[in-house]
């Protein structure tokens, strides 16, 4: 058997819901490319790995007896991977017809290119933040004043969203992602002190850092539903992106533009978490 050209990565926490639809649109968008399937399910205990199986009865399964977060549970199926590329992909990510083949031209055509992403859309064809600048003081306090409530489509948002073209990025969703194997091993992987949230933006500035280029490739398109992957408990949620930021900035910023940017993080947290608590989502 020949080597397979793209190792799709899908790692699960009780997401069962929607796992097998995501598996059945996997295969259709990889129909033509040579790939391979692992699974890693993260301790769901709703039944996944029989799931897949019977969705796709070729996918390798990595069952762990702990969630050791989404970061440590890529490297594990990178480790196992024998793809030039790797895919990583949500449970909840639905490719549309030629986006993989697309994403996978374009690091055809630019060795340069480390991390290749499609525009996310919801169901109804809206799009979603896709790529997006590292986190700084405008981005942090437009976070912090809520204002994507107001400017959903900011540029410190959403980048590229108004694109036709394949555009470089500083950061890239993980919620559908291809990277080049070996710009992958090289960086060392995902960092899994990020449990699950930024280890995608962490990637992408540790990847331009070395010299790779990241880029957003609009006519590739995949449907994200949202809250199909991760958590459902709206404060566990909240805790954990919070937590992943402040890893963030204090793994990419110090001094005192580093203590600016943890006081915005901090106002942030306790704006969401006020508004929640209003909302009684708390």
């Amino acid at each position: 058997m020949d080597a397979p050209e793209i190792t799709a990565i899908v790692v699960a926490y009780r997401s069962a819901a929607h796992l097998g639809d995501g598996l059945r649109a996997l295969e259709a968008g990889c129909r033509g490319q040579a790939w391979e399937l692992i699974v890693v399910d993260n301790a769901s205990g709703d039944g996944t790995p029989a799931l897949v199986r019977s969705a796709a009865p070729m996918a390798r399964v990595i069952v762990n007896e702990t969630n050791v977060g989404f970061a440590a549970a890529v490297n594990q199926a990178a480790r196992a991977a024998g793809g030039r590329y790797l895919l990583l992909l949500n449970p909840d990510a639905r490719p549309q017809r030629g986006c993989i083949a697309r994403l996978a031209g374009e690091l055809d055509a630019h060795p340069d290119v480390a991390l290749a992403g499609p525009q996310l859309v919801a169901p109804d064809g809206t799009p979603q933040p896709s790529a997006w600048p590292a986190p700084g003081l405008l981005t942090l306090a437009y976070d912090a004043l809520l204002l994507h409530n107001v400017m959903p489509r900011s540029r410190l948002r959403m980048v590229g969203a108004r694109s036709d073209m394949a555009i470089d990025v500083e950061c890239l969703s993980g919620a559908c992602l291809l990277v080049r194997r070996a710009a992958f091993e090289a960086l060392g992987g995902l960092d899994e002190r990020f449990f699950i949230y930024y280890e995608d933006t962490d990637l992408g500035l540790r990847a331009r850092a070395a010299g790779h280029r990241v880029r957003l490739v609009p006519a590739a398109r995949a449907v994200h539903l949202l809250g199909g992957s991760s958590f459902q408990d709206r404060r566990e949620f909240r805790l954990r992106f919070h937590e992943s930021r402040r890893r963030f900035l204090a793994k990419h910023h110090r001094g005192a533009k580093g203590a600016a940017l943890r006081a915005l993080h901090w106002a942030g947290f306790a704006v969401r978490t006020a508004v929640d608590r209003l909302r009684g989502q708390v």
